[in-house]
């Protein structure tokens, strides 16, 4: 009997979903485009395969109706009559059909995320009080029906994706109820918001007046660009406009049932316009409608781009610019092709300059400053003008960068970091920067990672007494080392492993000149600390503590040229103290917001891998100047810490290139600086300026807020 080859699997799993939302199949003009079949992965060895929920690596949909009571049978996609048929037919009264589309569409904007940043997306980690740390984001809920109003938001709080459903008050929205789990645009904007959240959880904050409008306008961004995706919408779209894509219409809008559901309009944003105004933006606080300009800019940016592609084109086929009559069907297809090609550009060149962004209190005009030096790092040589082009497009929006000399591209890149720091103490730290593919192991490493470079910034500055040797100076250093390496994990230095490992130091212990009975004490202090903060401070107490550690000197001269090039202190600084940053045994709180790995890949070759580091450090801050600077200078009553009026943050990004280990960029906002500090001041005072995000109850959801206004 011949031997029989193994059927090959399947290459995709193909589901169906509106490409827009369920008015647009009502639209003769739109009807035949208005369904699209989303392609995901049919396997991936370093994935968990999808339940029955759907649920996966990143996503578990739970479908409860509060308003209703009403649990919904969660959808299988596994089941042979869905694969048969590319997954549910697309219908508004079939809950099953909008489980299985905020599923797909989620999961496509994720995995498109995952190309640009050239790693796998991790969600925010949560806060967890008892541990004093935070824990790791597995999965993200996702409830397709968790509201009865005209809303749909990510909660910080429940790590999830909430949609709602309406009763529609405009007859122009084609239906009665309005599901906002079936509109494209809603999820792709919702699931970009919990993305960046995971890589900037500090912007939420409402720090600036750019800082919730960055959050929106990204999300808009991501879903303004993923109609450029729908080859057949953009196909009908050139050509009924003769080539051209600066006509207000379907793919110009965003949301255009929940508008017309709600407001009568056609569309809930829309970003085209004529005549860009240079002084709007002065005059814009809102923050949707200050993010709006923010993405018109990327807009704008993008149809010079195609612009520039296609013209060759069309002088080729003899049309004249402005022309409006009927085109080719073969260069309609040329310059549908060109279309989604550059939104695809756009689109991933916004992304990868998230990783070029400080980690708190973003601005415009820092994201055309990471847009461009993202961009420069990856492509040297831009020979079609990619940069030049969102330049010009943000000069004319009125987005302009501060302390740069001028618009140029040169002078738009970040500064190089000073080249007498050196990070090859780092390598000391055993971080693991191997390549992981199961995403578990990822986020597991990126935590491990984390609390390693945490244990490097905050170590004190330890040396023997007595006078120099190589030999122990080396042995001091190693004992260091290991010690960080052991704290740095969870459970490795607790019970059994604890007593194993105070047994393996104890001459290290007794050489650093700690008596058999400190060393006793030592063994039950950390036995009885509660995490590995506590233990690590436990530690350093002995450590630091002269008539304990009698071989150990401190050392307070802190290095100061890390801490100018971070804009963080590590101990209080002695021209103004800062008592209203938290200080402990390790000196002056920082923390790590994240550490993460990246390798991209260039159109010529390039192969760009990356090491990115986010450090913040947090201030007390209050309304009246006054108090600050009291506040500053005055430490606070043995065994208390002053509670502000608002949370003042600094930190600093560093970019690591790992070809060659060099410092590539210290991306810095100060946590001294007081004019920032002021600007803050003045706008949470303002009565415009969201605020309420530091209400307790409300500064948990701010999305929620942001998107009932």
């Amino acid at each position: 009997m011949a031997k029989m080859v193994p059927i090959p699997q399947p290459t995709a799993r193909r589901l169906r979903v509106y490409a827009f939302d369920p008015n647009a199949s009502l639209d003769l003009g739109s009807a035949k485009f208005s369904h699209a079949t989303i392609a995901l992965a049919w396997s991936d060895p370093t994935e968990e395969p999808i339940s029955v929920g759907p649920v996966n690596e990143y996503l578990e949909v739970i479908d409860i109706d509060p308003a209703s009571r009403q649990f919904y049978p969660p959808l299988d996609l596994n089941a042979p009559d869905v694969l048969g048929q590319d997954g549910l037919p697309p219908s508004e009264g079939d809950p099953r059909f909008h489980q299985q589309m905020v599923f797909a569409v989620a999961m496509k904007t994720i995995k498109l995320f995952e190309r640009a940043l050239g790693r796998k997306v991790i969600w925010a980690p949560a806060w967890d009080d008892d541990e004093k740390t935070y824990v790791p984001t597995l999965k993200l809920r996702v409830y397709p029906h968790a509201l009865r109003e005209a809303n749909a938001y990510y909660s910080r709080d429940k790590r999830a994706l909430l949609f709602g459903y309406f009763n529609a008050t405009q007859r122009a929205a084609g239906a009665s109820w309005i599901f906002t789990a079936l509109s494209h645009d809603i999820i792709v904007h919702e699931t970009t918001h919990a993305i960046l959240d995971g890589l900037h959880p500090r912007y939420s904050e409402p720090t600036s007046i750019d800082s919730l409008a960055f959050h929106e306008a990204f999300a808009d961004i991501a879903a303004l660009f993923s109609h450029f995706q729908l080859y057949e919408a953009v196909y009908d779209y050139i050509e009924k406009n003769a080539g051209h894509l600066d006509q207000i219409g379907l793919l110009s809008g965003l949301a255009g049932q929940f508008a017309k559901g709600t407001s009568g309009h056609p569309s809930l944003r829309d970003f085209i316009d004529t005549k860009p105004d240079a002084n709007l933006i002065e005059n814009t606080d809102e923050p949707h409608d200050r993010g709006s300009i923010l993405v018109a800019a990327v807009f704008d940016a993008f149809l010079s781009i195609y612009s520039a592609r296609t013209g060759d084109l069309l002088r080729m086929c003899g049309i004249q610019m402005g022309a409006t009559g009927p085109l080719h069907p073969d260069l309609v297809a040329r310059l549908t092709g060109e279309a989604t090609k550059s939104a695809d550009h756009v689109l991933r060149m916004c992304i990868r300059a998230l990783d070029y962004l400080p980690p708190v209190d973003v601005r415009f005009g820092e994201f055309l400053r990471a847009i461009i030096t993202a961009d420069a790092d990856l492509i040297p040589d831009d020979r079609l003008n990619y940069r030049l082009a969102f330049i010009e497009a943000f000069r004319r929006r009125g987005i302009f960068p501060e302390h740069c000399l001028s618009m140029s591209p040169d002078n738009l890149l970040w500064d190089a970091a000073d080249p007498d720091l050196t990070i090859s103490d780092i390598d000391a730290e055993g971080m693991n920067l191997v390549p992981q593919y199961r995403r578990s192991d990822i986020v597991r490493t990126a935590e491990e990672n984390r609390r390693k470079v945490w244990y490097w910034l905050t170590q004190p500055e330890l040396r023997l007494a007595g006078p120099p040797n190589a030999a122990d100076e080396q042995r001091f250093a190693a004992f260091r080392a290991n010690a960080r390496a052991v704290f740095a994990h969870d459970h490795a230095c607790t019970g059994a492993r604890l007593t194993a490992y105070l047994a393996d130091i104890d001459a290290d212990l007794t050489w650093l000149g700690i008596s058999e009975p400190d060393r006793e004490k030592l063994a039950a202090d950390l036995g009885a600390a509660p995490t590995h903060f506590a233990r690590w401070e436990t530690f350093l107490k002995v450590l630091t503590d002269p008539t304990r550690a009698t071989n150990v000197v401190s050392d307070k001269n802190v290095d100061r040229a890390w801490e100018r090039e971070l804009g963080l202190f590590f101990q209080r600084p002695s021209d103004n103290p800062l008592y209203t940053i938290r200080g402990g045994m390790s000196g002056l709180s920082v923390e790590v917001a994240s550490v993460r790995t990246t390798r991209r890949a260039g159109p010529d070759g390039q192969d760009i891998r990356q090491l990115v580091i986010e450090i913040t450090q947090r201030r007390q801050g209050y309304f009246d100047p006054k108090v600050q600077a009291a506040s500053d200078a005055t430490p606070p009553p043995q065994g208390t810490f002053p509670k502000g009026d608002f949370i003042f943050r600094g930190g600093a990004t560093i970019i690591i290139d790992l070809r060659d280990n060099t410092l590539r960029y210290v991306i810095t906002k100060r946590i001294d600086d007081d004019v920032r500090l002021d600007r803050q001041r003045q706008h949470l005072l303002a009565p415009e300026a969201m605020g309420f995000t530091y209400d307790p109850a409300a500064a948990k959801e701010p999305f929620a807020m942001l998107h009932r206004m």
